[in-house]
């Protein structure tokens, strides 16, 4: 059954030439900033981990079917999920970690919050739904109860001074922008992916339904931030990088539909370019 980013492609929208992807190791670990340094020394360690990875990516990989649980750091030490706050904040729960991750002053404020962490998170996303719907160019049709549109998230990106644009994955250059997003996070930028299904349930169904963040590529599995739920994802590379479905088929298309927040496709990229100044 043929994706609606299919018939996008075709018709030449939302497509164009590919990005030049920032070079590896030059926006792959933000520096911290001697002050934040020293205010970090009177964290708990786990808060100071966190503050300068908050993606969770200097941790072990997850096990393929075994996803990790990504979690924000609290005061009494009970484990809180890094979930997004209602069901049209996968976008902002992505693009708010993503921001975090690039900027670690931003975490060290984020966690030094009085009202909590939680808290903090949840103003976070709505501040960035609020940003991201505002500037972007909306199409007349795009629903509100879809959540972010996908050139509106683009606009609002961060990760340190790493900027991004938008890229529909469709058509014949769906397996370029896939492998694009897959060098940008084997490089060490994330990369936030748009998922969706196709047409054989109505075009509602075809269109970006949910946002999941790809975090790190590394021995031959990509690990992906699933907002819903709040956990990390293991899946190998060969499925995330396939089109056409034909390598999702089995348990590696399992592992990835859950990935994807239940969805069996990726429908749009936002894909990084060279930092400005």
């Amino acid at each position: 059954m043929p994706r609606l980013t299919d018939v996008l492609a075709a018709a030449g929208v939302f497509g164009g030439p590919l990005p030049v992807t920032p070079p590896a190791g030059r926006f792959a670990r933000p520096v911290v900033p001697e002050d934040v340094a020293r205010r970090l020394a009177a964290l708990s360690p786990a808060t100071r981990a966190w503050v300068r990875d908050p993606l969770g990516r200097t941790a072990p990989l997850p096990v393929p079917g075994r996803p990790r649980l990504l979690t924000l750091p609290a005061a009494d030490g009970v484990l809180v999920p890094a979930r997004q706050v209602d069901e049209r904040s996968c976008g902002p729960a992505v693009l708010g970690l993503l921001g975090l991750a690039g900027d670690p002053r931003g975490a060290l404020g984020l966690v030094r919050r009085p009202d909590g962490t939680a808290t903090a998170f949840a103003a976070l996303q709505r501040e960035l739904h609020l940003r991201a719907t505002r500037t972007a160019w909306r199409l007349p049709t795009w629903p509100g109860a879809l959540g972010t549109p996908p050139w509106g998230a683009a606009r609002v990106a961060r990760y340190g001074r790493v900027r991004y644009t938008h890229r529909v994955v469709g058509g014949r250059a769906a397996r370029d922008v896939l492998a694009a997003a897959l060098t940008a996070a084997a490089r060490g930028v994330p990369v936030p992916l748009y998922t969706g299904g196709d047409l054989a349930r109505g075009a509602a169904t075809a269109v970006p339904r949910h946002v999941v963040l790809l975090t790190a590529v590394r021995d031959g599995l990509a690990t992906l931030y699933e907002p819903s739920s709040g956990r990390l994802h293991a899946v190998p590379v060969r499925a995330l990088a396939a089109p056409d479905g034909r390598a999702r088929r089995g348990p590696d298309g399992e592992v990835l539909r859950r990935a994807l927040g239940g969805w069996p496709h990726v429908v749009w990229a936002l894909l990084p370019h060279d930092a400005r100044g």
